[in-house]
């Protein structure tokens, strides 16, 4: 008993911890829209943006969001130009909010989903696309489009031919911007804006390779029909569906090797 009165008053303070914890697990989105649709945008939504955006925001991507704020030299990749409008008006909705929400995973996006409310989120969500609602844009850069649902498998296996060719052809069509590591460093790569990605190798430790956080959907969507605002180019009347494949499975490869590498003693 007297173990338990010297004791006891740790169990207050603990209990408060707790609760705060259950708090803050029950409010969380885990990083996403949950299927919410985005409020209606208002000239008093978009101006309370803007101030979310200069406190929370313009350190990295500037007060006129274009990517150059007073952090952005030193960061890697830089940040996103947002008044990019072939690149902004490519985000849905709900990939803008998930953004915000969890941040982006291999870049210095930060999450804030605990630091400001789910209004004001969607409020700096209404304030960029201000800044690009009236310019024009034309995402489609290739002669062909191919839709890509968000439930699409890569369908090949793991071979050590599948990723020999991968690898190959990896080499030959996207390591000029990517780099011959897939560390985003290709010989063009400082001439392009926003850079080209680090795809497999691991950023900081603790993390996993940015390719890691992306479904193959994404991945075959994004070399097949490019991005747009960005120099990814469609490359879908380039190489063939097999061959897009056999190089997300050879990055996929890379990234284990990456990961396994990181944790090495």
């Amino acid at each position: 008993m007297k173990l338990l009165r010297n004791t006891s008053w740790l169990f207050v303070p603990m209990l408060i911890v707790g609760v705060a914890f259950l708090l803050i697990i029950s409010q969380m989105q885990l990083f996403g829209n949950d299927g919410m649709q985005a409020p209606p945008s208002t000239p008093e939504s978009i101006a309370a943006g803007k101030a979310v955006f200069f406190e929370y925001c313009s350190g990295c991507h500037g007060r006129r969001a274009d990517g150059r704020g007073p952090q952005s030299l030193n960061l890697v990749p830089r940040p996103q130009n947002l008044r990019n409008a072939q690149f902004v008006k490519y985000l849905t909705d709900d990939r803008m909010y998930t953004s915000v929400s969890g941040g982006v995973r291999g870049t210095a996006m930060p999450a804030f989903e605990l630091m400001i409310s789910t209004e004001k989120r969607w409020q700096v969500i209404h304030y960029l696309r201000s800044l690009t609602a009236d310019d024009p844009i034309t995402l489609a850069n290739a002669i062909e489009y191919q839709p890509v649902g968000a439930d699409v498998k890569n369908p090949q296996p793991a071979s050590p031919e599948v990723i020999a060719t991968g690898k190959a052809l990896f080499l030959n069509y996207c390591s000029n911007c990517h780099g011959p590591k897939a560390d985003g460093k290709g010989i063009v790569a400082p001439n392009l804006a926003p850079g080209p990605r680090n795809l497999v190798v691991v950023a900081s430790w603790g993390e996993k390779p940015f390719i890691d956080y992306m479904p193959d959907s994404r991945l075959y969507e994004s070399i097949t029909n490019g991005v747009p605002g960005t120099s990814m180019t469609p490359w879908i009347k380039v190489i063939t569906d097999s061959e897009r494949w056999s190089i997300i499975t050879y990055l996929r490869d890379r990234a284990r090797e990456e990961r396994e590498k990181s944790i090495q003693p």
